[in-house]
């Protein structure tokens, strides 16, 4: 077996605020399989840079962090894949700087696959998963509690990771109890670049409502009420109205 590579995390805090009671724990994304070290300019890293100083600028209250993994690769074969391993360190460092308050996740792609993987942990309210990697096989979060929400929002375009899978996952979510959204943006590919304002719009409004910290837009907040029959095939372009 290929020697593992010199394992090195960081996670990121830039101008971190003390006292806060809440936070995000922005993931990015990465490949099925690498041991290569996560390098600070690969570009699936550096893609969430957007969303992690939006979410500062937008909220002053809760503590935003960045996770850079210790490797490129999901990486599931010998045991908990590295991200979500990765993950649980950052959300135990997390709960010792908010004193175990409120936090929600955002992940891209493998970042998505991620966050739901480890959205039991006892903190985390919710999550937003943009473009996320979700297999058919894919495991529901194996503890789901009535005050967790959980959002959705690809591409119908996406070749990277299946908008028709995320659509299933949701749809299993919400028969599991889970209140869940899943919104699609026709003909939007996996790297959000296709309208990227409203990529970002959604991810940070979205991830601050799922939060409390702000109000949850108009168009998420009734998708995940599950009233309507589009909760789980919304439009991306209308989760504010």
């Amino acid at each position: 077996m290929m020697r593992r590579m010199t394992e090195t995390r960081s996670l990121s805090l830039r101008g971190g605020r003390k006292g806060a009671r809440s936070a995000v724990l922005v993931l990015h994304g990465g490949r099925e399989r690498s041991q290569m070290p996560t390098s600070p300019w690969q570009l699936s890293y550096i893609r969430m840079f957007d969303m992690y100083f939006g979410l500062r600028k937008a909220a002053p209250q809760p503590a935003v962090y960045l996770l850079r993994y210790r490797f490129r690769g999901w990486n599931a074969e010998h045991g908990t894949p590295d991200p979500v391993s990765d993950a649980l360190w950052a959300l135990d460092r997390i709960g010792a700087d908010v004193g175990g308050g409120p936090v929600a996740l955002l992940g891209h792609s493998m970042g998505g696959r991620t966050a739901f993987a480890v959205s039991s942990y006892p903190s985390v309210v919710g999550v937003c998963g943009l473009a996320p990697w979700l297999p058919g096989h894919e495991p529901l979060p194996h503890v789901l509690r009535a005050d967790q929400r959980f959002v959705i929002a690809h591409g119908s375009r996406d070749r990277m990771t299946s908008a028709p899978q995320s659509l299933l996952y949701a749809a299993r979510l919400r028969r599991a109890g889970a209140a869940a959204a899943r919104f699609e943006l026709a003909g939007a590919r996996h790297a959000m670049l296709d309208q990227p304002s409203l990529w970002r719009d959604f991810a940070i409004r979205t991830t601050l409502g799922l939060l409390g910290e702000a109000a949850m837009p108009a168009g998420v907040a009734r998708a995940l009420s599950g009233v309507a029959h589009t909760g789980l095939a919304a439009d991306l372009t209308q989760f504010a109205e």
